[in-house]
């Protein structure tokens, strides 16, 4: 092992490809070499382990800038890091070293959007007497329940006197935000993606009209609210709240009938995404074959 005085500054790291780990003890810096060559090949459990990684950043990636989910847990984790966490349980799902490379990404029932202390939004699909299907929450309108009727709503005010009026919903306080997401599952040269749209309004008096409601209807069903325009089959929906005092939010998950996710579950998308590595232990033997006595 080489040891360097550190007379000018302390350096640590590694450089990669060559077995050189730099680290400092006791104000001087030391040079370890490895001679052990390290292999390239994964097992599968480690490939399935990157394939579950890769797709939470890929969804992680879609998220515009402005609307990146909250996660305010607290143990602390920062935002990115607790949005990976939170959506480890999701199936996994196995793309191709070229789709991964595109950004590939599925839209999944389940999927967490949001963490935090507030109530949560409870939400799920509805269709009105005109067929139309909407997604309907639990936060009431004061509307008569036996009405159904599309909503104006253009900014923060109007959706305050709607859900804030007689404290009809205990949960929400001046100033909280409420902030509505619609995916959209695409699919471009057998490359999948995900289009997240997001309007966000606050619980207040501002009544400058908010240009993000474009494109967004809104009704009164059962007196609560609903989300208009649900029918596409391959569009997810989800609802969050934010507490402005609380610098908090409500755990959300996305509700969606869309299921070409399940497509790149199977044993054979398994295959053709563990061959496109190419480095990938045995990615032939997904599913054990059974014994010709065993089948009968």
């Amino acid at each position: 092992m080489a040891k360097v005085r550190n007379t000018t500054f302390g350096f640590t790291g590694r450089i990669a490809g060559h077995g050189i780990t730099l680290y400092r003890r006791s104000g001087k810096v030391y040079a370890r070499i490895s001679t052990r060559e390290v292999s390239d090949r994964q097992s599968m459990n480690q490939f399935n382990t990157r394939e579950k990684m890769r797709h939470s950043i890929a969804l992680w990636k879609c998220f515009l800038t402005p609307y990146k989910p909250l996660m305010a847990t607290s143990d602390g984790t920062i935002a990115y890091n607790a949005f990976l966490r939170a959506n480890s349980a999701l199936p996994t799902v196995y793309f191709t070293k070229q789709q991964a490379r595109q950004g590939a990404a599925l839209l999944m029932p389940g999927m967490v959007v949001s963490e935090g202390r507030l109530p949560t939004v409870e939400y799920g699909f509805a269709v009105l007497e005109s067929g139309e299907r909407v997604v309907l929450t639990n936060l009431l309108t004061g509307i008569d329940e036996g009405e159904t009727r599309e909503l104006s709503i253009g900014c923060n005010d109007d959706l305050r006197q709607l859900l804030c009026t007689n404290h009809r919903n205990p949960q929400l306080m001046h100033g909280d935000r409420v902030r509505f997401y619609r995916f959209e599952q695409q699919l471009k040269d057998d490359c999948p993606t995900v289009k997240i749209t997001c309007c966000e309004l606050a619980l207040d008096n501002d009544p400058r009209h908010i240009q993000e409601l474009r494109g967004w209807r809104f009704y009164s069903h059962e007196g609560r609210l609903a989300i208009g325009g649900a029918d596409d089959e391959n569009m997810g929906w989800a609802v969050v709240l934010f507490g402005k005092k609380e610098q908090s939010a409500s755990t959300q998950r996305v509700v969606t009938t869309c299921r070409l996710y399940e497509q790149y579950t199977t044993d054979e998308a398994l295959t053709q995404a563990a061959e496109s590595y190419g480095n990938v232990e045995k990615p032939s033997l997904l599913t054990p074959d059974i014994p010709e006595r065993q089948r009968n």
